[in-house]
């Protein structure tokens, strides 16, 4: 990936909804305008990092536009995963003032997640201990989301980790993947409910009503 032309037609090939499709599209000619520049091939991976912060200069007077816009940056950037040229522009988007653009770039991960989990775990396990009670939220539902990958036993070696660190984050992990598959909003996953409770129950002593 060169420029953020490659981005949004690496984002088309994941199949986005027509909606998406229309906002990053207007997400883009934003960025051109807010850095100044003619095409979307002139936007370089050395200036991804720039784009968020440039996006709140050109709206400045109405910052909800920048935040719809850092939004769809954020689910372009989900869609493709934290490959090495995106890195550097999502972690800008994790650590802006804005609380609902950290939500959403966080967020926007489940999608590349719950492909391969062991991309997305580092993000998760840095809001383990944190301040941000929003983010600390975030990360207990993305974990428990993505424990409906196929490749769910990775996630509960990781689980089995964090649980000497954080006691009541592991609790609250647990019970999003619990209420996920009562919701039956996990499409594909080789662990079931009673499953995870007698796991919980035999390896932290964890007993969850849902």
């Amino acid at each position: 990936m060169n420029n953020l032309q490659e981005l949004y037609d690496e984002f088309l090939g994941t199949e986005p909804s027509v909606g998406k499709i229309k906002s990053a599209t207007t997400m883009m000619i934003h960025v051109c305008k807010s850095l100044n520049v003619p095409s979307n091939e002139e936007i370089t991976v050395e200036y991804f990092k720039e784009i968020p912060g440039s996006l709140d200069n050109y709206f400045f007077n109405y910052p909800l536009r920048a935040t719809q816009d850092k939004a769809i940056l954020s689910e372009m950037i989900g869609r493709i995963g934290p490959i090495p040229e995106l890195k550097a522009v999502l972690e800008e988007l994790l650590a802006d003032q804005d609380e609902n653009v950290r939500q959403y770039a966080l967020h926007s991960l489940e999608y590349c997640g719950l492909k391969d989990p062991r991309l997305i775990l580092p993000y998760i396990e840095r809001f383990i201990k944190t301040n941000d009670a929003v983010m600390s939220t975030m990360a207990t539902y993305l974990a428990g989301k993505i424990s409906c990958s196929s490749n769910y036993k990775v996630v509960l070696a990781k689980i089995e980790q964090w649980f000497e660190d954080d006691k009541n984050f592991v609790k609250e992990v647990i019970r999003h993947m619990l209420q996920i598959r009562k919701q039956r909003s996990c499409k594909e996953s080789g662990i079931n409910i009673e499953d995870i409770q007698k796991w919980a129950d035999q390896k932290f002593g964890i007993t969850i009503d849902i």
